[in-house]
């Protein structure tokens, strides 16, 4: 039986043997686990370093401001005291409300949000700039600084406002500890802005299609931060000359010795990163006596920054004639990843048909992925959320959710028992860990009964 109280590296096939003596591709399915938690251990920690950046431009006035002011409130009141956190906000200029200093009382926190008030354009750069300098001095001493940001429109006005610039700088923050967590709300902020901040930055992405909306993500972030076990998650692969490695999900890939090395997300108590990669193995590897295919290490640290030991893996197989092989069952872990995958790739595909008004091949496309998907529930209610979408013939909608839910199959972490839980048992789940059949709606998490600051 599989040990859940040490962090685990499994490799597994599509199946379980190659086909004697042929040239072919074998899918695999490589998974770095986290410990489950322990509810009986409580321990001590280094401070969060977290900087909360809100848009106060004039799109945001009135309900969507009031309710991203809730969702600030709602992660100040999470903190602990020895905490550090900072407020900025920002419009055509950028104001600091509150410097980062440790969270005390929390009452200076709630006096700044309290004076959070509508403004003008949208210097999205230089909030972000703004929180990131706030807290980056100490990052090295932190449990996890991140900022936070809030937007609903584009990044409009300030030194730059070009995404792969703006991109570039969180992944530079990100090397010097300090990461980044996107939230776009509505219709008209840039979601490829917004994920690609979250994703060269090494936080998450999430938006809402209304304020209200919002609330279920900013606790979903919290709820990652305070499990997490593992960041700066690295997975080295490596195989035998002639062996050739390509990586399926849409992960960041650095090369070392003609290996990849690839940015896996931070991985939460109970979860799992994966990914997913193909290797093209020639004939003469195909033998009766088997082989070693590959080797996958891992390197991460800990919240207090201390290095994370994971055991190697590999992974050898023997080889059988085509008739045996094809006798072999599918591994349905395997199968249903390669599913995901294959729908996040079929989003993107429905979303450019969207940018182009192309509704009647949105429409084909939707009957298609019935039967293409019909085996996977999860797919099967995302699918049927955009087709509701489609009726109405919302673009902006349409292209935000396409791309969320692309990035949330490409990019997700998972329960390590994923496949042994209903859709419906979910709902009980550690809120990281649920599978929302649409991005940018409240779909589990009950709002408290708080007040305005």
């Amino acid at each position: 039986m599989q040990n859940n109280n040490t962090p685990q590296v499994l490799i597994t096939p599509l199946k379980p043997a190659l086909i004697m003596g042929m040239a072919q591709k074998l899918p695999l399915l490589v998974r770095v686990q986290a410990p489950d938690p322990d509810p009986a251990q409580k321990k001590d920690r280094k401070p969060y370093h977290l900087s909360l950046v809100i848009d106060r431009s004039g799109s945001m006035s009135g309900e969507p401001l009031m309710e991203a002011v809730r969702c600030a409130k709602h992660i100040v009141d999470r903190l602990e005291s020895t905490d550090v956190a900072s407020l900025i906000v920002f419009d055509d200029r950028v104001k600091t409300l509150a410097p980062a200093k440790p969270v005390g009382d929390r009452k200076a926190l709630y006096a700044a949000l309290a004076h959070v008030h509508s403004g003008g354009s949208t210097n999205l750069n230089g909030g972000w700039q703004a929180g990131a300098a706030s807290i980056i001095d100490d990052a090295k001493q932190a449990a996890l600084a991140r900022v936070i940001l809030l937007s609903d429109g584009n990044a409009n006005v300030g030194d730059t406002t070009d995404t792969n610039e703006i991109a570039a700088f969180c992944a530079d923050a990100a090397e010097k500890g300090v990461t980044t967590s996107t939230y776009g709300l509505g219709r008209d902020f840039n979601e490829e802005l917004m994920v690609e901040m979250g994703k060269r930055g090494g936080g998450n992405h999430y938006y809402g299609d209304t304020a209200a909306d919002l609330f279920e993500p900013f606790a979903e972030e919290f709820d990652f931060i305070s499990n997490l076990y593992a960041r700066q998650v690295r997975l080295s692969l490596a195989a035998p000359e002639g062996v050739k490695i390509t990586l399926i999900n849409d992960y960041q890939v650095e090369q070392r010795e003609g290996f990849p090395l690839i940015r896996l997300p931070d991985i939460p108590l109970g979860a799992e990163a994966w990914a997913l990669v193909e290797l093209e193995i020639p004939a003469g590897m195909a033998l009766e006596s088997g082989n070693q295919l590959l080797q996958a290490g891992v390197t991460a640290i800990n919240p207090d920054g201390a290095p994370l030991a994971f055991p190697d893996a590999t992974l050898a197989l023997k080889a059988m004639s085509p008739q045996a092989w094809e006798a072999l069952l599918q591994d349905p872990l395997v199968v249903a990843r390669q599913t995901e995958l294959e729908a996040g790739k079929f989003l993107d595909q429905a979303r450019t048909a969207a940018e182009h008004g192309d509704w009647d091949t949105i429409q084909k496309m939707i009957v298609e992925g019935r039967k293409r998907f019909a085996d996977h529930p999860w797919v099967m209610e995302v699918l049927e959320g955009m087709a509701e979408i489609a009726k109405e013939m919302d673009g902006a909608r349409f292209r935000k959710e396409a791309m969320y839910s692309s990035r949330k199959m490409s990019s997700r972490v998972s329960a390590k028992e994923e496949m042994l839980m209903s859709m419906a048992a979910e709902a009980v789940a550690p809120s990281f860990l649920r599978r929302k059949k649409s991005q940018g709606k409240a779909q589990f998490e009950q709002r408290p009964d708080d007040t305005k600051p």
